[in-house]
């Protein structure tokens, strides 16, 4: 038993002296994650706007009308700008900041019609529902003057545009209606005035909020 025993160790000396070593056989599977988050964005594209000129040859008027894009670029117009003119009336919607437009009427006198319409354009990757679009008046007596206007000699409304054909459709935008990418919605306010002399030096101050919000938290 002596001898096996040293004839064992002596075996495992030799295989040390070789330098060899066992070892478990082993696998890896690296796995790489990317995460991105969604976005809800609605942004202003397009600003239309009239001018009414008093055209000093003839004295008639003249209504221009023009539709500029983001950059302040004249994208289309109608009506022409008489070379002899004085300007009387103009309604002008123009960017005011980041996520703001500025509708600005000035001197509206009766029976012409004043137009400014903003493009809004919805590029967000998550769907969402309009959760608030409403106009606010205020300054002269509450801007009550106004009221009893509208929907009649004063028109705003909300909907979308069909941008491959150019064309306003019928789809009322109002409160809960979805937005998906690239929907367009023009938002629009008219002004016609009545022969009314209490109209006469008035002014007011209109602001429209228009909020999104994504569509699986919207509550009806």
């Amino acid at each position: 038993m002596k001898k096996i025993g040293l004839l064992s160790l002596a075996l495992v000396l030799a295989l040390g002296t070789l330098g060899i070593a066992y070892a478990a056989w082993t696998d890896t599977i690296t796995i790489e994650g990317t995460v991105n988050t969604g976005t809800l964005n609605i942004d202003p594209v397009a600003f239309s706007s009239t001018y009414i000129y008093k055209d000093t040859d003839s004295d008639e008027i003249a209504t221009y009308f023009e539709v500029k894009n983001a950059l302040g670029q004249v994208v289309y117009f109608e009506g022409t700008i008489p070379e002899h003119k004085v300007l009387v009336a103009s309604a002008v919607s123009e960017p005011d900041g980041e996520d703001a437009v500025s509708f600005n009427y000035s001197n509206l006198f009766p029976c012409q019609t004043l137009v400014c319409d903003v493009l809004l354009h919805y590029d967000g990757s998550v769907p969402a529902k309009v959760n608030d679009i409403s106009w606010e008046f205020t300054g002269d007596q509450g801007g009550d003057w106004i009221t009893p206007l509208l929907s009649g000699d004063v028109v705003g409304y909300a909907r979308i545009y069909d941008e491959e054909n150019e064309e306003l459709t019928d789809i009322v935008v109002e409160e809960g209606y979805q937005l998906h990418e690239c929907d367009y919605v023009l938002v629009w306010l008219e002004f016609h005035l009545p022969q009314d002399d209490t109209l006469m030096n008035r002014s007011a101050t209109g602001t429209a909020t228009i909020e999104v919000i994504q569509w699986n938290e919207y509550e009806e």
